[in-house]
């Protein structure tokens, strides 16, 4: 017998045993006192701020990114607040946090802000974590390998079982919510499926085929461990890819080496806000310096492009004025901004450092922000060459992309880019995108023959990238340069030699 599903999240091989995520039973009797309430509260978030501390001292870098953001969360001052006033009128601790997180994921859920959208599954995770310290009974221990069956993939859940889960079902989730980006670095198969599965059951997973094989024969699970055992030989290295841009997406130095050990030709976005989250102060001139300077180092010549902070709407921190990202953002922190871009002219060692601004919306903005990038250079006395470029990924940039003639290089972001122009929200970009890609490679080739013209440097980092389908399809409209999560490399290796070189 075999189940064939049409949405594949991550791509993939998994054989084991079910294991059904049900979440937790929850104590919900009579309030016995306000101080006593609180007090439960204000334990179980220091008790899930403390779980989230533990596993980041121990997490990959691909995992902090995720624990940082939901540690910032949970720590919300405003979600505390409004969680003891609903204690001190009457609400159980539990009550009160479930009544205040559902509050705000049902806010961010019909926001008209794409940002504040993609944070939906964030709070449920979020309130999960929370809650959980609250169970009566915990869950049973997760032994050996098995296959994750739930009605969504929280996040902090993979995080925690990282070493047990090799395959994931669910019957809800999108190919951009961070459980799919997070199966797809590890390389764990992710299928959506209505089906349920009960536990114990064995199964074998095969998203090549879209395929879940429940209580497989004997022979089938032989030809599928003999699979997986070439499978877990196949180097992460780049194929020879001539006139082609093979850059990784990363958010930290750490995550470096893979870039160098995969055989990338550079970075195509380091997420500079990510080493401000989870400070209580931001970052000196010195601080930033130090470590722009070793990932440039750690590159040895090769480019190198970092995206100005990114903050605001979805990420807050409590020394930043934001409220929207984008150039509002660094008009509201001049000092932040102009610190930052100091660091990182300071850091051009190899004179190929890149600096590109994100959610730009009108040339002027653009033009705005290279000319304060220029000034603050020329205050340095430093005449070193730089690129600076933008991010892709508003309507508004894309209607007029013929107005940014300044730019040195266009990165496109799929996820916001798409959002804009479709209104599909991350989380059903797979699922809703069918009817829309016709016109959305209208779009592009108008780009890349913008970019062709005018002698721009053009690619692509939104998440879209790593999806062979639509790797390849990039690659026949003239979209060369795909920059993605380091263990994607296997993606783009694929589609080179499936569209460019023509192997089956």
């Amino acid at each position: 017998m075999k189940i064939t599903q049409k949405q594949i999240l991550s791509e993939g091989i998994a054989m084991g045993k079910v294991y059904l995520e049900q979440g937790h039973r929850y104590v919900f009797s009579e309030q016995t006192s306000v101080s006593r309430e609180k007090s439960l509260f204000l334990k179980a978030v220091r008790q899930a701020t403390e779980q989230i501390d533990d596993f980041l001292k121990i997490s990959s870098e691909e995992d902090r990114e995720y624990l940082t953001v939901q540690r910032l969360l949970i720590q919300d001052p405003v979600f505390m607040k409004k969680t003891l006033l609903k204690i001190e009128e009457g609400a159980l601790a539990t009550v009160g946090l479930s009544g205040v997180l559902d509050e705000y994921a049902q806010e961010l859920k019909k926001s008209g802000n794409r940002y504040l959208q993609e944070r939906f599954l964030d709070i449920e995770d979020a309130k999960e974590r929370i809650l959980n310290q609250f169970a009566q009974i915990d869950q049973p221990q997760m032994q050996g390998k098995v296959i994750l069956v739930a009605e969504v993939l929280h996040p902090s859940f993979l995080i925690q079982h990282r070493k047990n889960i090799v395959g994931v079902i669910t019957q809800k989730g999108g190919f951009t919510s961070h459980g799919a980006i997070l199966c797809r670095q590890w390389n764990i198969p992710y299928i959506l499926s209505p089906y349920s599965f009960p536990k114990e059951k064995f199964l074998i997973i095969d998203s090549s085929k879209r395929e879940i094989y429940p209580d497989p024969s004997e022979e089938l699970q032989k030809t599928y461990r003999e699979i997986l055992q070439g499978l877990s030989k196949e180097k992460f290295e780049a194929v020879s890819h001539d006139g082609y841009g093979f850059w990784a997406n990363v958010s930290t130095n750490q995550e470096l080496e893979k870039v160098m050990n995969y055989g990338f030709d550079g970075v195509g976005l380091y997420r500079t806000e990510m080493i401000f989250m989870n400070r209580q102060r931001p970052l000196t001139l010195e601080e930033q310096t130090e470590i722009y300077s070793k990932a440039v180092l750690r590159l040895k010549g090769k480019p190198i492009c970092f995206r100005t902070f990114d903050i605001g709407d979805d990420k807050q921190l409590p020394y930043l004025k934001s409220s929207h990202k984008g150039i509002e953002n660094y008009l509201n922190n001049p000092e932040l901004f102009e610190t930052q871009i100091q660091a990182l002219i300071t850091s051009n060692i190899y004179r190929n450092l890149k600096i590109m601004f994100p959610m730009i919306y009108r040339k002027e903005e653009f033009v705005s922000l290279k000319n304060w990038v220029l000034k603050i250079r020329n205050r340095m006395n430093d005449d070193t060459p730089i690129q600076i470029g933008m991010m892709l990924e508003t309507k508004e940039a894309l209607d007029h992309i013929e107005d940014f003639t300044e730019v040195d290089f266009i990165s496109v972001g799929t996820n916001d880019l798409i959002e804009a122009l479709y209104h599909i929200d991350r989380e059903e970009q797979s699922q809703r995108m069918e009817k829309y890609w016709v016109d959305l490679w209208k779009h592009l080739r108008r780009v890349v023959e913008f970019c062709l013209k005018n002698d721009i440097e053009c690619s692509v980092c939104g998440e879209l990238a790593s999806v062979l389908s639509v790797a390849k399809k990039f690659f026949q409209i003239g979209l060369k340069n795909l920059s993605v999560a380091a263990p994607m490399i296997r993606i783009l290796n694929e589609a080179y030699r499936e569209e460019v070189l023509k192997e089956v």
